[in-house]
């Protein structure tokens, strides 16, 4: 059984480098598009290829976030080209978590033909959120939700998107939908101790805030019609706006209802964690030494968000885009 990893990344330098080698340790391969990174992601990428990796990466520089085409068709790629029997479509804080991997093949070849599946999604909280950049390790993934008060899946598509060409992936690679894109197709749900998705969207007080800020506006640039989507992207954005400096507790809290509307949310204190380490596969070389400032990720994804504009209107020349 041939099993393949999707991702769309953006400015992960922190986590990509532990993402792909932990992944790889299970999957036969992974394609990676990186969109539009300024903070040494492509960097890192760039040397992991050159390891022989089985990780092929491309660049996609439109600014505006497409995740839920980009991922249809890398994974359409990777069924058709990479002769994938299943591809786990993954972000870039999302870690395989299981014991072994012949009992994820048996489970994956009872999914009916034709058929999805679909893993249980496990939010992790670090130990601590101001440690050293790029020190990604255990300490991020030890500790998880008791208890997930909004109960996700993440999706593992199977080889029926190569026959109904209408599918797509959902946005957030929760399902895969049909054209009329309400209703999903039908999946089969793996057991939690067969495979789960360990996930750390939380590292940084800098992490945190670049990833809200660019991963919002480039959603507002799509012109999105579903006021649903990112919806805890737009919550925290309009907190970043108003001024917030997240502090520690502030990063704990969000980190420990991060999903979960703000009705819902509850302070870290009533929140149980439990002890259930992931395993982490990884070897890390490739330090980050320093992480960008929020204001410099969102100076060169407006400079490009512009480029892109005057592009699209025919402009004889676009502003420079800068990198750091």
């Amino acid at each position: 059984m041939r099993l393949f990893g999707v991702s769309m990344v953006r400015n992960e330098a922190d986590v990509v480098e532990a993402f792909v080698r932990h992944n790889l340790a299970v999957l036969d391969g992974l394609i990676v598009v990186d969109h539009g990174s300024i903070d040494g992601t492509s960097e890192i990428l760039a040397k992991l290829q050159a390891e022989g990796l089985p990780l092929r990466v491309m660049r996609e520089p439109e600014p505006a976030y497409r995740q839920s085409a980009t991922m249809t068709r890398l994974a359409r790629e990777a069924l058709a080209q990479d002769a994938a029997d299943f591809v786990f479509a993954l972000d870039a804080d999302e870690f395989l978590k299981l014991d072994a991997r012949a009992t994820l093949e048996r489970a994956l070849s009872e999914v009916p033909a034709g058929t999805h599946a679909v893993m249980h999604w496990l939010t992790y909280v670090p130990d601590a959120f101001e440690g050293c950049p790029g020190a990604f390790g255990p300490g991020h993934l030890w500790w998880r939700l008791k208890t997930e008060r909004r109960r996700l899946f993440k999706v593992i598509v199977g080889r029926g998107l190569l026959e109904r060409l209408e599918d797509t992936v959902a946005m957030g690679n929760h399902c895969v939908r049909g054209p009329d894109k309400v209703a999903p197709r039908p999946h089969a749900r793996l057991r939690q101790d067969v495979v789960a998705l360990a996930h750390c969207p939380v590292r940084s007080r800098s992490q945190l805030k670049g990833k809200i800020i660019v991963g919002y506006l480039a959603h507002l640039a799509t012109q999105p019609q579903d006021r649903r989507l990112a919806g805890h992207w737009r919550d925290l954005y309009a907190e970043l706006r108003a001024g917030a400096d997240l502090p520690e507790e502030r990063l704990r809290e969000i980190a420990c209802n991060y999903g979960v509307p703000a009705k819902m949310a509850q302070s870290p204190s009533a929140i149980e964690l439990v002890e259930d380490p992931v395993a982490l596969a990884i070897e890390q070389r490739y330090g980050v030494d320093v992480v960008p400032d929020p204001l410099q990720l969102l100076m060169c994804f407006t400079e490009a968000l512009i480029a892109a504009e005057q592009q699209r209107l025919g402009a004889a020349s676009a502003p420079r885009y800068y990198t750091l």
